[in-house]
């Protein structure tokens, strides 16, 4: 690693360690890790249901680009309407 990574580094780490000296941040990081702990356990013991979730998740995510690339197409077609009426 170079310097400058790490010193980006340590300097995360410094920061983070600084942080834990307040309880609710703590008890927030033991929280989070304990819900992120027990997601993965779920993950890995159903994998086809994470492997469903992800792919209906994609669906909605492509369906989402395809409307906004359809209204795109829209607005390009008004405007070149409107330019057209204007060099008319």
């Amino acid at each position: 690693m170079r310097l400058w990574q790490k010193g980006i580094v340590f300097g995360a780490l410094i920061g983070f360690l600084l942080t834990l000296f307040k309880r609710e941040e703590r008890q927030h990081v033991l929280n989070q890790s304990k819900e992120t702990v027990n997601q993965v356990k779920y993950i890995y013991q159903h994998p086809s249901q994470s492997v469903h979730q992800l792919r209906v998740k994609l669906n909605d995510v492509m369906s989402g680009v395809d409307q906004f690339i359809y209204q795109l197409d829209q607005i390009e077609k008004k405007m070149s309407e409107k330019t057209n009426k204007l060099n008319q």
